[in-house]
């Protein structure tokens, strides 16, 4: 599926557009890249009657002028609008600023940083006004949504985004109910983003618009209060673009690039529970927005939504036990099968210690992945394809049931590797221990090595060293332990495991079942 590209900006001679009017909120701070690309999404529609109020939310104003000049020019007068606040007011004030701001019928808010179909517009308004001689209380529609990966690479003095394809979203953001139920949304088995809808404005309004003591999670804690007052019909197509950086796990200082909605930084856990309907609240609460539904209805949501969670929880478990004893079955055949091949078993690595680092299924997580990587950008944390020359069709996938994860390289040429970051891992320790299991249908030679960063070596500046030869057999899988000690190590600067390759070969496919590190 494409993204929106920008179109040339519409000539102001042209007659007033027609149709219920559109407002779109823009929040940004010091990220001019994104802001270009989504006022390009803006401009590419294919409805006309919109407007913008672009929030600057204390990011630096000549930066933001100069990236936006270009699309500016030409726009008839009142289609945009720059407030630029002197001070940060937050995500959530940003918004109901540029809410306040607008005069239109509907609204929508969509982030610096991502996207929309060019007919997103024109079919939201054309679904909207479809349903809503049959949906009385319809308060906004919107559309599904797909996860797009990319990176932010420099470029001269500007930066480059680099897409890296589409990405997973769970199965809450995939259903196709024809409304958003209130209580799946506050259970968490329906989700959505706001790039996704359109709202009657002023019934965004009436509810409070975002609480602006949120500094995430705002848009639930929105939804959760509009959706008690209103429907929300979902148009099953994908026009909506969640964009999403790939080293965002690592973005602990918060920094502007990256998508800070996951951050781990945030005590995100705080502000979803403040989210929910308060099972204890008071009917007579006078916090309560005007207009609320009576006492009896909001106990009866949030005990159901109470109710939900835990069990919710409760299955999340029981899959937990189901999947641990599914593995515990695998190993012991794998043992049997070793038996009978008169091989050695090859037994799970050690888990569950205090020393323990990484672990390649914690790092790609519990559901299954697939996308194309690119030469010298992270994935999944500390990772990271290393080659000589860049090489179109690298592919990934990660099977979480099946502890299975495959790099797929098209040709391999002089230098191929897989490496792990190992930066901060020593910390007080002897020594780094590195244990990974390898699968193969076909027999390969490989090597292992630690890479350092030395100034003036070769390499794009890493020495190789410590070098050993592996063989995998065809239909086996290999164990391989590698222990570095902290001389090693400190030889040099930005310590990796490389996984090397085999030299010059075509369609050549890495499987890798397991790989963790430990300190000693």
């Amino acid at each position: 599926m494409s993204k929106a590209s920008p179109k040339t900006p519409r000539s102001s001679t042209k007659t007033a557009p027609s149709g219920p009017s559109v407002g779109v909120v823009i929040r940004t701070r010091d990220r001019p890249v994104f802001v270009a690309r989504a006022l390009g999404a803006v401009l590419a529609q294919t409805y006309e009657n919109w407007t913008i109020v672009l929030v600057n939310d204390g990011g630096a104003r000549a930066a933001l002028e100069s990236a936006i000049k270009p699309l500016r020019a030409g726009l008839a007068a009142g289609k945009l609008t720059v407030i630029h606040n002197a001070a940060s007011v937050g995500r959530s004030a940003a918004f109901n600023m540029g809410a306040r701001t607008l005069e239109s019928d509907f609204v929508t808010c969509l982030d610096d940083d991502d996207t929309w179909e060019p007919d997103f517009l024109e079919s939201l308004v054309a679904f909207h006004a479809r349903l809503k001689p049959d949906v009385p209380d319809l308060g906004g529609v919107l559309a599904m949504v797909t996860a797009l990966r990319e990176e932010i690479e420099p470029s001269g003095k500007a930066q480059t985004i680099v897409p890296l394809g589409e990405d997973w979203l769970p199965q809450s953001f995939r259903r196709r109910d024809a409304f958003i139920d209130p209580v799946a949304y506050a259970a968490y088995r329906q989700d959505l983003y706001p790039v996704q809808w359109m709202l009657n404005r002023q019934a965004a309004l009436d509810v409070g618009g975002f609480p602006e003591n949120f500094s995430v999670m705002e848009d639930r804690a929105f939804m959760l209060q509009f959706l008690q007052h209103w429907r929300l019909a979902l148009l099953d197509r994908h026009l909506a673009f969640h964009h999403r950086r790939v080293r965002r796990k690592e973005d602990t200082g918060q920094t502007v690039e990256m998508n800070t909605l996951d951050n781990p930084s945030y005590d995100w856990r705080l502000h979803a529970d403040l989210a929910k309907l308060a099972l204890n609240s008071p009917a007579d609460d006078p916090a309560s927005p005007p207009a609320v539904p009576d006492a009896l209805g909001r106990l009866i949501r949030a005990s159901a939504t109470t109710v939900l969670k835990e069990l919710n929880d409760e299955t999340s478990a029981l899959w937990h036990k189901v999947d641990g004893e599914t593995r515990n079955i695998a190993q012991r055949l794998d043992v049997i099968e070793a038996r009978i091949s008169d091989r050695a078993p090859i037994l799970p690595l050690d888990r569950h210690i205090p020393s323990e680092c990484f672990h390649l299924s914690e790092a790609l997580g519990s559901h299954s992945l697939g996308f194309p990587l690119a030469r010298g950008v992270p994935f999944c944390g500390r990772l990271e394809m290393s080659m000589a020359a860049e090489v179109s069709g690298l592919l990934m996938h990660w099977n979480p049931d099946e502890s299975r994860f495959a790099v797929q390289v098209p040709q391999t040429g002089d230098w191929t590797a897989l490496e792990l970051d190992l930066h901060d891992y020593l910390g007080t320790a002897e020594g780094l221990r590195i244990a990974l299991r390898l699968d193969a249908s076909e027999g390969f030679l490989f090597e292992t090595a630690l890479s350092l960063r030395v100034q003036d070596w070769r390499r794009g500046g890493y020495k190789v060293q410590d070098n050993h030869i592996h063989h995998c057999p065809s239909g086996q899988i290999t164990q391989v332990s590698r222990v570095f000690t902290r001389a090693q190590l400190l030889a040099g600067t930005r310590p990796r495991l490389s996984i090397i390759f085999p030299r010059h070969a075509f369609s050549f496919r890495l499987v890798l079942r397991d790989l963790m590190v430990n300190r000693f």
